[in-house]
């Protein structure tokens, strides 16, 4: 396979607020609409420029002065292009996450990067050079790179074809100020799903961040990020005070059973298993009560939903899970002093279908005494990929019903998707947060989720 112009991660992963400088990062009191129409003053755009106007800045903590106005030139989104990959096409027409023949290029752990590969760019000829045609002789279905064999395909699926494509790598330059009030930009290591932002050299502050996307071939407001807030500053509503039987058991040292419960990111998918929040947490609750005998459970299983789980694995209208593996009764069988609860699959139900299910969990655990911790979930990439709902700053249908709905029942709540929800104000696009480029987040996603949780354990 000959690649041109290859990009690569950097060895190391570093977390998003180290790299750019900030130490965590106040969100403003304007609400955000999801409209393409984003403040971004008093930066301004003009064409491929940024316009940095010569102006204070307040970035947390600090007051920025630049001097000297700037107009900096933002260079499109990287495109990488692969030659002459070898693979099979798949008997089956490409499809969904996983149906076909996936371009290795552009796999993201275990799925095609969403939306990354370039479509018109694919082109496919067998071993002597024959161009192929597509839509006869192979398919392809671009939002997660697959392709398949053709209706009136020339070769079969035991046939080696070559493939050579063009996909997307994203980036984060930031924009920086120097001691003397000069503006700069620090372009960003490409990186197909996870960018990071560069650093600031040395005596130079950050004071905004610019996302080059999938398909980001022109500047957008969309795609500039100033930071203006600390991650402390986030509106969440994560409350203490509301476990206080497991708290009292973990400060005395007690024996107690904390179970974890969830869908494929409460599993752990797509990070090393130290990273996962999960496993994060009992780290971090042997390490806040040293005397404490944590045992601890994780049944979550991906792809499923809450639902799925009250109904051993059959709901209606839903893929049938394990009977055995996906029942509501293993859960409640370990006899929890505390469930830990995220699922982010729930998104897909209406108001009155999270009711009965929260409800029907609600009447288990109060007959049990179980204490319970819901989880406002993360976010994910939204079909359309639509940058403004990073900007947008409003709640899904899910995130509002468990906000409530741990209120009116005096349930403990970690509220991550403001969490997430205020990541723009702290200079970081959430889109570039997820190892699979789909909905899957990296170590640093993960350990909002602690960070949140662990509140809750608050007297």
């Amino acid at each position: 396979m000959d690649t041109a112009r290859t990009t690569s991660a950097p060895t190391s992963r570093r977390r998003f607020l180290a790299a750019s400088g900030i130490a965590g990062v106040a969100l403003a009191t304007r609400t955000w609409g999801a409209s393409a129409d984003v403040d971004i003053a008093p930066f301004r755009i003009e064409g491929d420029r940024l316009v940095v106007p010569a102006a204070t800045y307040a970035v947390p903590g600090q007051k920025v002065v630049v001097k000297t106005p700037a107009s900096l030139r933002i260079d499109p989104v990287d495109v990488v292009t692969v030659r002459d990959e070898e693979l099979l096409l798949s008997e089956k027409k490409p499809s969904g996450f996983f149906v076909g023949t996936q371009l290795k290029g552009t796999k993201a752990k275990n799925i095609g990067a969403f939306r990354g590969l370039i479509e018109d760019s694919v082109s496919l000829c067998d071993a002597s050079g024959r161009a192929l045609v597509k839509g006869d002789d192979y398919f392809v279905a671009a939002p997660f790179a697959l392709l398949g064999i053709g209706p009136k395909s020339r070769v079969t699926p035991a046939t080696p074809v070559f493939a050579t494509y063009s996909h997307y790598a994203q980036r984060i330059d930031a924009v920086v100020v120097d001691a003397q009030g000069r503006v700069r930009l620090v372009r960003g290591t490409p990186h197909l799903v996870t960018p990071e932002p560069p650093p600031a050299p040395a005596g130079a502050t950050t004071i905004a961040h610019v996302y080059r996307p999938f398909r980001g071939t022109t500047l957008e407001a969309a795609h500039v990020f100033p930071i203006t807030a600390r991650a402390a500053d986030a509106p969440t509503v994560t409350s203490a005070g509301r476990v206080p039987k497991t708290l009292r058991k973990l400060q005395r040292g007690e024996p107690v059973t904390v179970v974890c419960w969830g869908d494929s990111i409460t599993v752990g998918a797509d990070v090393n298993p130290e990273e996962a929040w999960a496993n994060l947490l009992l780290t971090e609750l042997t390490r806040t009560f040293p005397r404490a005998a944590i045992t601890h459970r994780n049944h979550s299983i991906g792809g499923t939903k809450t639902a799925q789980w009250l109904h051993n694995g059959d709901y209606p209208g839903l893929p049938k899970q394990n009977a055995e593996k996906c029942r509501f009764e293993n859960v409640l069988n370990e006899k929890p002093d505390l469930v830990v609860m995220e699922f982010l699959n729930d998104i897909v139900f209406a108001e009155d279908v999270l009711r009965k299910t929260y409800d029907a969990i609600d009447a288990q655990f109060r007959a049990r005494g179980i204490e319970w911790v819901i989880v406002t979930p993360s976010q994910k990439i939204p079909e359309s990929f639509d940058l403004a709902e990073m900007k947008d700053g409003q709640p899904r249908l899910l995130d509002r019903f468990l906000r409530e709905f741990a209120a009116a029942r005096g349930y403990a709540l970690a509220d991550t998707a403001a969490r997430w929800k205020h990541l723009q104000r702290e200079g970081i696009p959430y889109f570039a947060l997820f190892n699979n480029g789909y909905n899957h987040p990296n170590a640093f996603g993960h350990r909002l989720f602690v960070e949140e949780i662990l509140k809750c354990f608050r007297a």
